[in-house]
Parts: C-alpha cells; sequence; structure tokens
C-alpha cells in the first residue's frame, strides 16, 4: 500500500521456541507487561521493561528489536536506527529480522531526509519574512546533508532486498532515487552560486591562484617535452595525468570568464546615471531608451579580463589536444601561451602596492638563490618551479624560453606596471585639502590615506622604480649571456630598489609579517604538491575545485618524476628554517615596543587599562610564538622524512602539514592584529550592497516562478515519490 500520513515500521513475528525454557518467569512476565503497556501506547513504560529484560537476558534479538521499536515511537528516530543497524549487522541473528531491520532504517532514514527537504521548500510562515530560496548557497550544508542521509536509505533498502526481495522495498528505493535526483539538482545549483561568489569577492587573488596552476602545467610540460622518462608507459601515463590537469584547470578559467563577463553593478548609480542619459537624449533628441548603459570602471576591468581570459581558455584546449594526440613540444607551447594570456588578464586589474612590492621581494629573493645556485652552464635550464630538476646537458633551449628569464620578465613587468600606475595616480589625483582638521586636534582617528589613493605616496614610488626597467634588463641581459655575476648584480639592485619602494609604505611591521604569509604560504603549496593535499573541509566550491587541479598536478607530477623524499624533505626543510628565523626576528622586534611586565598584566587584568597598540603588539607577539612553535615542529616533521627517506611524514594528515597550515593561521592572526578590520563598513562596500540587492531580488523571483513552473511537472510524479510502508503487525509477543 502506499504511505499515508504517518510513517509504519515493520514489525515482525519473532518465535522463540527454543529459548521459551531459558526464559525465567519473572522475564516472561515483563515481557508480557512490556507488550500490554506497548499495545496501550505508554512507550515510555513498555521501554523501561524491554530494558529489564534485555539486561536480565541480554543477547536476545527479538528484545533489542523491540528496544529499537519503543525508541523510534518515543520521536528518537536516530538511536532507533542505529540499534536497528547494530542488529542487522549480526550474523547470527535470523534473516528475516535483518531484513525488516533493514528496511526500518531506511524508512527512518528516508523519512528524516524527506521532512528536512519539506522544511526546507516551505514557504516563510509570515509574508514578511525573508526566507532564502531552497537553491541558495547558504543552503549547500543541509542540502549536503539530505542528500546524504537518502543514499544512506537507499543503501539500506538494498540490504533488505538482498536479503529478500520486495516490492514495496524496491519501490522504495526508486522513490528515494528520485527525491536524492532533485535535491542534488538543487546542490549543484547552490555550489554554483557559491563558486560564483567565491570567485567575483576576490578575483585578482582566484586569477592569481589559476595562474600559478597553469604556471606549473607549463613547467611539467616542458620538462615532458624536453626530458622524458625512458620508459614509455610512464611517458603515457604522464601524458593522460596532465591531460585531466589541464582540462580542469581550463574548465575553472572558462568559468571564471564566464562569471566576469557577466558581471553588472546595479544600483543607486545606474539609475542616476540612466536618468542622466535620459535627460541629454531629451535635449538632444536623441532615443535613449535603446542607448545601453555605460560600462562602470569595475565592469570594464572585468570584461576585459574575460576576454584576455577567453585567449586563454583558447590555448589551454589546444594544449589538451596535442598532449592527446602526443606532440608533447606543441601543447607545451600553447600552456605557455596560456600562462601568458592569463598574467595579461591579471595586469588589467589596479595593483596594491603594499601587496605587490611583497610579493615581488619574495619572488625576486627565491629567483636570486636559483641563480646562485648555478654551477654549470645546463643549470641555466633550472625551473624555479621544479628546483630539484636537473637536466641534461645536451638540451637545449633558446634563452627568452628558460623559465628563469621569464620568471625574470615577469617580475620587471609587474614593477614597471607598478611604477605607471603611481605615475598616473600621482598625476591625475588632488592632494587633501589643508584645514580638514582642526589645527588642535591630536589626529589619532585619523586614517591614513589609501597608499593606492595617496598622491604624494605614488609620487615618491614612482621616483624610486623610476629604474626599474633599465635594471630589470640588466638582469635579462645576464641570463640571455649566462653570466652568473653580472645577473646576480643586477637582482641586488632590483632588490635594493623594492626594499626603498617597501620603505616608503607604512607600518613595516605589517609588511614583514605579510611577507612572511607569503613565504609560508608558498612553502605550504609546495609541499602539498609533492606529497598530495588534504580536502577542503571549508572550502567552498572554489576550493574544492582547485583542490582537485592540485591533486591532478601532484598525480602528473609523481608519473613524470622519481620522488628523492630525503633531499626533497631537506631541500624544504632548509625553507621552513629560513622563515622561522625571520619569524623570530619578527618577534623580537614587537617584543622591544612591549615593556616589560606589560604582557603578564594583559593576561592577569582588565585589558581595557592598556593602549590599543600596546594590546596589538602583546596579541601579535602571541600569535607569532604560536607560528614559531608550529614552524620548529614542521622542521621536526621534515627531518622525520629525511631519516625515512619517505613522503609519509609529509602527507595529509602528517606532522609537517598540519603544523604549517596551523603556523599560516596564527601569521594571519599575527597581522590581523596589527591591522583589525574597520568596523564600519566603507562606503565602496555599502554601495556594492546596495547594488547586488535589487540583482539578488530580481533572481529570487526568477527562481519563484520557475519552481512555480517545477510545481506541476512534480505533482505528477509525486505517485512515483511516495514510500510504499508495510503495515503494521504486531510487536514480538510469541515468547
Amino acid at each position: 500500500m502506499r504511505s499515508s500520513s504517518r510513517i509504519l515500521l515493520v514489525v515482525v513475528v519473532w518465535a522463540f521456541a527454543g529459548n521459551n525454557a531459558a526464559l525465567s518467569a519473572d522475564i516472561h512476565s515483563l515481557l508480557l507487561d512490556a507488550q500490554k503497556q506497548f499495545e496501550n501506547a505508554r512507550y515510555d513504560q513498555a521501554l523501561k521493561l524491554y530494558q529489564r529484560a534485555n539486561d536480565a537476558e541480554p543477547g536476545h534479538a527479538a528484545i533489542e528489536y523491540n528496544i529499537a521499536l519503543c525508541h523510534l515511537y518515543l520521536g528518537d528516530g536516530e538511536k532507533a536506527a542505529q540499534q536497528f543497524e547494530s542488529l542487522a549487522s549480526r550474523g547470527e541473528v535470523s534473516r528475516l529480522l535483518r531484513r525488516d531491520a533493514f528496511y526500518n532504517v531506511g524508512l527512518i532514514r528516508a523519512r528524516a531526509a524527506r521532512e528536512r527537504l519539506r522544511d526546507l521548500l516551505a514557504p516563510a510562515t509570515q509574508p514578511s519574512d525573508h526566507k532564502r530560496a531552497p537553491d541558495s548557497p547558504e543552503n549547500i550544508p543541509e542540502l549536503q546533508s539530505i542528500a546524504a542521509g537518502l543514499l544512506r536509505a537507499i543503501a539500506a533498502f538494498r540490504e533488505s532486498v538482498e536479503l529478500e526481495p520486495s516490492d514495496d522495498a524496491e519501490h522504495n528505493i526508486r522513490a528515494a532515487r528520485i527525491t536524492r535526483r532533485d535535491v542534488l539538482g538543487m546542490l549543484r545549483k547552490a555550489t554554483e552560486a557559491k563558486q560564483k561568489d567565491d570567485m567575483l569577492k576576490d578575483p585578482r587573488a582566484y586569477l592569481e591562484t589559476l595562474i600559478l596552476e597553469q604556471r606549473q602545467q607549463a613547467s611539467l610540460g616542458r620538462l615532458l617535452a624536453l626530458d622524458p622518462p625512458v620508459d614509455a608507459a610512464r611517458v603515457r601515463a604522464a601524458r593522460r595525468m596532465g591531460v585531466r590537469a589541464q582540462r580542469k584547470i581550463m574548465e575553472n578559467t572558462a568559468t571564471f570568464a564566464d562569471h566576469l563577463a557577466q558581471f553588472r553593478e546595479r544600483g543607486d548609480a545606474d539609475t542616476a546615471t540612466a536618468a542622466g542619459a535620459q535627460s541629454h537624449g531629451a535635449q538632444s533628441g536623441a532615443p535613449s531608451a535603446s542607448q545601453p548603459a555605460e560600462e562602470t570602471p569595475r565592469e570594464k576591468v572585468y570584461h576585459a579580463a574575460a576576454r584576455q581570459m577567453e585567449k586563454a581558455v583558447e590555448a589551454q584546449r589546444e594544449a589538451c589536444a596535442f598532449l592527446l594526440d602526443g606532440e608533447i613540444e606543441t601543447a607545451h607551447e600553447k600552456q605557455s601561451a596560456a600562462r601568458d594570456e592569463l598574467y595579461t588578464a591579471l595586469y588589467l586589474f589596479p595593483f596594491d602596492p603594499g601587496q605587490v612590492l611583497v610579493k615581488a621581494r619574495v619572488e625576486q629573493e627565491q629567483l636570486r638563490e636559483v641563480v646562485g645556485g648555478i654551477k654549470a652552464g645546463e643549470d641555466w635550464l633550472r625551473d624555479p618551479l621544479l628546483p630539484e630538476v636537473t637536466l641534461p646537458g645536451e638540451v637545449q633551449e633558446e634563452a627568452d624560453k628558460m623559465p628563469i628569464y621569464g620568471d625574470q620578465a615577469r617580475i620587471g613587468r609587474v614593477l614597471s606596471l607598478l611604477k605607471r600606475q603611481c605615475e598616473h595616480v600621482a598625476a591625475t589625483s588632488q592632494p587633501a585639502a589643508e584645514g580638514g582638521q582642526d589645527a588642535g586636534s591630536p589626529g589619532e582617528n585619523a586614517e591614513a590615506p589609501e597608499p593606492m589613493l595617496d598622491p604624494e605616496l605614488n609620487r615618491k614610488l614612482a621616483e624610486v622604480l623610476k629604474d626599474v626597467e633599465e635594471l630589470d634588463k640588466k638582469c635579462l641581459e645576464g641570463i640571455v649571456a649566462k653570466n652568473q655575476q653580472a645577473t646576480l648584480a643586477g637582482q641586488d639592485e632590483l632588490i635594493k630598489v623594492i626594499d626603498a619602494a617597501l620603505e616608503l609604505l607604512p607600518k613595516t611591521l605589517e609588511q614583514r609579517i605579510t611577507e612572511l604569509i607569503v613565504r609560508q604560504a608558498r612553502l605550504n603549496a609546495e609541499v602539498q604538491g609533492e606529497a598530495g593535499r588534504p580536502s577542503s573541509a571549508s572550502g567552498g566550491a572554489v576550493g574544492a575545485a582547485l583542490d582537485e587541479i592540485r591533486n591532478l598536478a601532484t598525480r602528473f607530477k609523481s608519473k613524470l618524476l622519481g620522488t628523492k623524499p630525503a633531499k626533497l624533505a631537506a631541500t624544504l626543510s632548509a625553507k621552513q628554517q629560513s622563515i622561522r628565523t625571520d619569524t623570530a626576528e619578527v618577534q623580537d622586534e614587537i617584543r622591544q615596543k612591549i615593556p616589560a611586565g606589560a604582557d603578564a598584566q594583559a593576561s592577569a587584568g582588565p585589558a581595557a587599562s592598556q593602549p590599543a597598540e600596546l594590546k596589538a603588539y602583546i596579541e601579535a607577539s602571541k600569535h607569532l610564538n604560536e607560528a614559531g612553535g608550529h614552524m620548529d615542529a614542521s622542521v621536526k616533521g621534515f627531518e622525520q622524512a629525511v631519516v625515512e627517506d619517505s613522503l609519509r611524514p609529509m602527507q595529509p594528515g602528517g606532522p609537517v602539514q598540519t603544523r604549517q597550515a596551523g603556523a599560516l593561521e596564527e601569521l594571519v592572526k599575527a597581522l590581523a592584529a596589527l591591522k583589525p578590520p574597520s568596523t564600519q563598513p566603507s562606503e565602496d562596500n555599502e554601495d556594492q550592497t546596495q547594488r547586488q540587492q535589487p540583482q539578488r531580488q530580481q533572481q529570487e523571483q526568477d527562481q519563484d516562478r520557475q519552481r512555480n513552473v517545477e510545481k506541476m511537472e512534480k505533482e505528477r510524479e509525486r505517485a512515483e515519490r511516495e514510500l510504499y510502508q508495510r503495515r503494521p503487525r504486531t510487536v514480538i509477543k510469541d515468547w
């Protein structure tokens, strides 16, 4: 029969003919009393009596079955399901009893999942209440949980069918599958929306992540082209894994480009623009209704970046095709072209001077270490992303295609673009009006101008960076000539210029911690690229997609290269020790700003009595100390990997990655302590929220209309979606 408004669980009749003699008269009386209480719907009393009987005569499956049934009728479905599952997993229990226990588990799981889905789909109780759409990103955890519950229900029904086929169990499997299909559809839409929100939250950062993954693919493709493995099977395996990794990057790049291309800003600014356009059109006599709205500055940047990224997607697609055809050299050329197109898209976004200079400083220092380690002519072919790989001496490559040359050229280009931006800001921005603040005011609450918009600071930065093109040209000429001394001299001069520019920016401590964060994040990514990456627990849709790319890249690398765990661990350990040393130096500098005993007073007394700056120093010092402890522990993990000559300590869940993640987290907290977020939202954020609100309301209205259309179709399937329920039988009472 089909279900009614109640869920009625199966109850089997279980005979204890062989055990009647084993049951004492007292227990027999308990069971009869329990049965009477159950029939009178006094489930709490029946449960107590069944439990007393079970304590006196443990191991009787029928008693345990009725205990689970009492829990179910008392409203504790989860506990009942656990007991039914425990009972069904025991091999000595009767096949029929296990069959119905599994069936009950399926019904409990399916019922719980459908109740949660019904709550999710239910409209708001009050017209004024705002309820999120079922497929909104905020409901992703709930939808995932509902889908998992339905899957467990299907598995339980299958177990019941395997013990004894039945039409109602088969029907319930189909019904649960239909419901789960709809849940997965909503989950897919919610995940796509969440992915879009995450990408557009900080598009520059996401693009930088894609570039790093594409750079690694280009590096591995170059290695496969210049020095392929001798074993043909290994080459084929590397090609297949390379295609999978490159295709995944291509998919994410295409999705990101679509989101940027579709980006629109709406709100009061657009309304004002439209009103102005209409007024102008009326005065000039030109029709304004057909004129498209003028793009905002942000839209122009996003749309231009999207067009540039489309070229990268095309190059990535061609790279996959050439890899499949075995044309590895051409595939590498396309991978490099895709990387360069992504960099071009990145350069369309405005630069933050502090972030750009810190990253350029880290990258230039790392590149200098690579050049400083050159001992032979073939060492110029080294790839900074694959420092452990040395190509044979007979390999030939044009100088401008060497990774060292490409990395140096990109550093110079970024600094050159930053200089031009600073010159533009200095030339077009107006200095702050004098007298905007009372002469007698201390100015403690006055915020420093934003470095990106401060004309005086940008003028000074442009002056310091005026020679970056010449210095970078000097470095590149040294690389082309394979002149180590000249290259190092040019790189040292470039580092001095970057340091001089950083000195102009305020809050040097924050810059140094930011540099530590960049270095630690790069090292963490390098370890994960060598030993595997843990799955994202809270990284969202974007994090999961990037994790898949990185894991594929790791497998590509393992197919292409033979791992040398001890040597690799020693190299990574040296990098971690260097970061640890610099962290200790920053911490010592902060401690010098803390009076003696102030940190103890902060932990013992009220913190409100201390100045805000002092409290920030104390908090930052505490987090840096925690970060140092994590780094020390990760170094010990590297040492363990060296001794064992194994990647195991560096793998997910091991002592290295766990501690490195903790170090990075503490560094971020230290930076936040020195630079707490503003308590008030910026005007730009408020405007953006106002602009996005009408768009979100329109999307919700569209979703409501779509759901109404789908509702009629779902009504047609209702009969197939309902669970069959067995008729209730009497509880086990043949004792």
